[in-house]
């Protein structure tokens, strides 16, 4: 007999409605620093996934900087590395990792938040994981500050606060972590950058375009699209129950 399936469509488009006022709050004035902890936590995704792709790929992940900005910079190193497949792939997979990090793990988050158990388990790896990192890559001052502040909130959510609590923060945070895409949909198109006060050099976008041909316009417009499905896909899932 067929399994049967049932989606709440009620909570589904409110949390599609709730990701598009986030959007637009976190582009105004006030919501940019009401919301500025989640811009920071969305930069630490974005440049954790820069580093822990160049581990993979055969680079050394050497540290990250997280600014008052928001931007930031992962620093890794590829001298004498034996790079596992082509050096261009490898180095856009770097790249593409990084413009990926908060939709990939948002949706994981939103797709854990379905079960009790499962979002103590995320919750507390994702602090410890901030907690972590702290340690060993992250080098700014506002970065250690607010990842540091943040992984031990939720570190001590994950451990003090109810069941019910766990499910709500994990959710709230895995569609914030994917909207982040879309809160700097202008980096996406932009060819060439300078952060960190640094020599101005190639955008996300612009790396993976130089490396892999076509445009930087190409790329972004193809990030934006797959962030948006990963995000409806995972509250769809999430939103899904069997009858």
């Amino acid at each position: 007999m067929a399994k049967k399936y049932q989606v709440d469509y009620y909570s589904f488009l409110g949390f599609i409605l709730f990701s598009i006022i986030i959007v637009f709050i976190w582009r105004t004035y006030y919501g940019y620093y009401i919301l500025y902890p989640f811009t920071i936590m969305g930069t630490w995704f974005h440049e954790m996934g820069h580093g822990i792709m160049s581990i993979i790929v055969g680079g050394k992940f050497q540290y990250l900087e997280i600014f008052e900005n928001g931007s930031g910079l992962a620093h890794s190193s590829y001298y004498d590395s034996d790079f596992y497949f082509n050096k261009n792939l490898a180095l856009a997979m770097v790249t593409t990792a990084g413009l990926f990090g908060p939709p990939v793990v948002g949706s994981i988050l939103i797709l854990m938040s379905k079960n009790f158990k499962k979002s103590k388990i995320i919750l507390y790896i994702l602090s410890v994981s901030m907690l972590i990192s702290v340690a060993i890559w992250v080098r700014t001052t506002v970065g250690v500050v607010v990842i540091l502040s943040l992984g031990a909130l939720l570190l001590f959510i994950s451990v003090k606060a109810k069941p019910m609590i766990h499910q709500f923060v994990v959710q709230i945070i895995g569609v914030i972590a994917v909207v982040n895409t879309f809160r700097q949909i202008g980096y996406l198109y932009i060819e060439k950058v300078t952060v960190g006060g640094l020599e101005e050099s190639f955008s996300d976008t612009g790396s993976i375009a130089n490396r892999l041909g076509m445009t930087y316009y190409f790329w972004g417009t193809l990030i934006l699209i797959l962030s948006f499905v990963m995000l409806v896909y995972s509250l769809y899932l999430r939103n899904k129950t069997r009858v």
